[in-house]
C-alpha cells in the first residue's frame, strides 16, 4: 500500500475514498489517532490521516488526482 494522500480530517480522507472508489479504485484510510490512547489529544505530534492504494494502482491514481 502507498500512500496517495494525507488528510487533517476523517471527512477529508473520506472524500477522497469515495471519488476514488467511484472511479474503480481500492482505497483505504488509515486513522493514526487511533492508535493512542488519548485519540482526541493532538499535542504529541500530528495526527494524519491517510488515505492509501494498493501498489499497483499508485501510479493511476497519481494520474487520475492529477487531472482532477
Amino acid at each position: 500500500m502507498k500512500t496517495i494522500a494525507e488528510c487533517n480530517t476523517l471527512f477529508q480522507a473520506e472524500v477522497i475514498k469515495g471519488n476514488l472508489e467511484n472511479e474503480g479504485f481500492h482505497p483505504v484510510v488509515f486513522d493514526n489517532s487511533m492508535n493512542s490512547f488519548l485519540p482526541v489529544n493532538t499535542t504529541y505530534g500530528k495526527n494524519l490521516i491517510y488515505v492509501r492504494v494498493p501498489d499497483e494502482e499508485y501510479d493511476l491514481v497519481k494520474k487520475y488526482l492529477k487531472n482532477s
